[in-house]
């Protein structure tokens, strides 16, 4: 799992500012990878979740956490 470091220093509430959420091959090493990239150099914490979650497989403990830890959630949709 790609996440920055620290937790965000914006408010000690949130785990992280932004949470990414996709699917799918094509978005995870373009789309995705850059929008990651550009977040996280502008000091924005921000968690990706770099495992491939399989349809009706269950969030791990650590992604479930990080998506109630979130500020925001930026939702990424691709066909």
């Amino acid at each position: 799992m790609h996440h920055s470091s620290s937790f965000s220093t914006s408010n000690p509430l949130w785990l992280y500012d932004v949470f990414i959420s996709f699917r799918g091959k094509d978005t995870r090493g373009n789309f995705v990878s850059h929008l990651y990239a550009a977040l996280s150099n502008a000091g924005i914490n921000t968690f990706l979740d770099d495992e491939e979650l399989r349809k009706g497989e269950d969030l791990g403990p650590e992604l479930f956490r990080a998506i109630h830890g979130s500020q925001i959630a930026i939702v990424v949709f691709s066909g």
